[in-house]
């Protein structure tokens, strides 16, 4: 644990398991979306089969060294799936991030907003909060928000998502403690090169989701099919080792245990210089998910 250094010395990992949303919520409005379901989810083991499965890959991720989880506010109850999960296991063996939701930034309920994510997830800290979003005419005062945090120790960094240059710099611009992680959608087919070297730049670390671009079949006619077969290793397993020797860390999600531990398995081959520079030539610059600066936040 612990081989990524972030600008303030807090140590985060090479990979991280993303728990996605939590089924058991209500998605017709925004105010639903934000709602945590009710404590008797994990008693209904036929209703919330799903969740089961992801408290199992959870566990499967401890056991493999993938002991950095992502999640949101906006997940449903997957702040609390994790938090149960987690709480065999030892605080300082695991690493957890989670988020601001777009309804907490426009109702400006910043504060009340990580005290139910502390709550939710069994823990006193968060080792990394994020904002979800840039929400317009509303990032800016979030993130002082969290500079507030970052003080009163409840955070250990804090960082953004989904923001583009002119955000970043907009921050920086306004704030006193510039971002310290960036995450963002990021895959070969949209490997986001002038927003990457920016992050790098300012010393802020990349943080990628959709980081293995859906498996699109696009991609399985690319040079990462004969790259996988020479080094033995699955295509997700090459892409997934691609972003880790560019200098993201990868997001990866999986309901499905073996696949879970498949995407762990990174640690024994290594690609040549050639490798990387011909994943490079793969993006088209496809955008696979929303786009921050043409989106609804109200919907997100």
């Amino acid at each position: 644990m612990g081989n990524i250094i972030l600008s303030n010395g807090v140590k985060l990992n090479d990979i991280c398991f993303g728990t996605g949303v939590s089924h058991t919520y209500d998605m017709t409005s925004m105010k639903d979306k934000c709602l945590y379901w009710t404590r008797n989810a994990l008693k209904n083991k036929k209703r919330f089969k799903k969740d089961y499965h992801l408290s199992e890959v959870i566990d499967a991720a401890m056991k493999n060294n993938c002991n950095m989880f992502d999640t949101s506010r906006a997940y449903g109850g997957s702040e609390y799936v994790l938090g149960k999960t987690l709480k065999k296991y030892k605080r300082s063996d695991y690493i957890i991030i989670t988020k601001v939701s777009n309804y907490d930034q426009y109702k400006g309920n910043i504060r009340p907003a990580i005290e139910k994510s502390l709550s939710e997830l069994g823990t006193d800290y968060i080792d990394l909060y994020l904002l979800h979003w840039p929400v317009r005419d509303r990032y800016i005062e979030s993130w002082k928000q969290l500079e507030k945090f970052l003080e009163e120790g409840i955070c250990k960094s804090i960082g953004v998502c989904n923001c583009n240059i002119h955000h970043l710099k907009e921050i920086e611009a306004n704030c006193n403690i510039a971002p310290m992680v960036n995450q963002f959608e990021c895959h070969p087919l949209f490997t986001q090169n002038e927003l990457r070297e920016y992050c790098s730049s300012e010393k802020i670390q990349v943080m990628a989701y959709t980081s293995t671009g859906r498996m699109d079949e696009r991609l399985f006619k690319t040079a990462l099919t004969d790259i996988a077969k020479k080094h033995n290793k699955t295509v997700t397993q090459v892409i997934l080792r691609w972003h880790q020797q560019i200098g993201n860390i990868p997001i990866v999600s999986s309901s499905n245990v073996k696949h879970m531990i498949e995407n762990t398995m990174l640690n024994d081959f290594y690609l040549s210089d050639h490798e990387i520079a011909e994943i490079e030539k793969i993006n088209i610059n496809s955008r696979l998910r929303y786009d921050p600066d043409n989106c609804d936040f109200t919907k997100l």
